[in-house]
């Protein structure tokens, strides 16, 4: 999620824009009725989820122990949550994991666990019959997110589903996405283009990263993941080529 620095700005000054980058989530935005639009939508895509694994794998699943990696402030977490026994948040920034804490005390949810996020998922215990992320990994570094994904895979039980949203191709020029890649290291060039953009000057750019979309799929393919379903989108004012993908591990083999 580009730095885990920036992550945290976003936790503490414009969290719910963190997650929706809709002028209407900014924190001098936010009113009640956006708030609940923001909440709905994540009612509505957990739902979406859960038909789609019922009609194309498993028609009776309802997750036991449930996981959704960069809960953010719980948009997702907390349909999930609803869904499931048990249900783990994780992510990087702290902030976000508070104001995630307040949401699901709002929403009285209380089967809720939240974990500080690292590379190795070290706080992460058991096994899942369920993870899930989404408008994540566009945001990690793929030299960190492809070994997340392979941890975050590891950690599905036999016959359970990981459903992960990635970018896996760009529509820019490569003089664009040039110029793009230096605004994440110059801090500077992010800065005037914010003031040109009427942003708050020190707003950390929203890093968005490609993935190499078939060696995510060996690694599932490897760990034990022998059904998958790809539904693809476009990303960023179709600048990007996004897939939602949902696999399936193998039960396990009997003694």
């Amino acid at each position: 999620m580009g730095t885990d620095h920036d992550w945290e700005n976003w936790g503490r000054n414009d969290p719910y824009f963190g997650v929706l980058s809709h002028e209407s989530f900014r924190a001098e935005n936010i009113s009640n009725e956006s708030r609940d639009a923001f909440f709905l939508s994540g009612e509505r895509h957990i739902e979406s989820l859960l038909d789609t694994i019922r009609a194309h794998f498993k028609p009776q699943f309802t997750p036991d122990r449930s996981l959704d990696f960069g809960c953010g402030v719980g948009r997702l977490l907390i349909p999930l949550a609803r869904r499931s026994q048990h249900a783990s948040g994780v992510d990087v920034s702290t902030a976000m994991l508070t104001e995630a804490h307040r949401n699901c005390e709002i929403h009285a949810i209380n089967n809720v666990k939240l974990l500080r996020s690292d590379d190795h998922l070290s706080q992460v215990r058991g096994e899942y019959d369920l993870i899930h992320s989404h408008i994540v990994f566009a945001h990690i570094d793929p030299r960190r997110g492809q070994a997340i994904i392979e941890a975050l895979a590891d950690r599905i039980s036999p016959d359970g589903f990981i459903a992960i949203q990635i970018l896996y191709s760009c529509n820019a020029s490569p003089l664009i996405r040039s110029l793009v890649k230096l605004r994440y290291k110059l801090p500077l060039l992010n800065t005037a283009r914010n003031l040109m953009r009427g942003r708050p000057l020190r707003e950390p750019p929203m890093q968005l990263h490609v993935y190499n979309l078939p060696m995510v799929l060996r690694t599932l393919n490897r760990l034990g993941f022998s059904k998958t379903l790809l539904t693809t989108d476009k990303f960023d004012n179709e600048q990007f080529d996004s897939v939602t993908l949902i696999a399936q591990r193998s039960p396990a083999l009997s003694a």
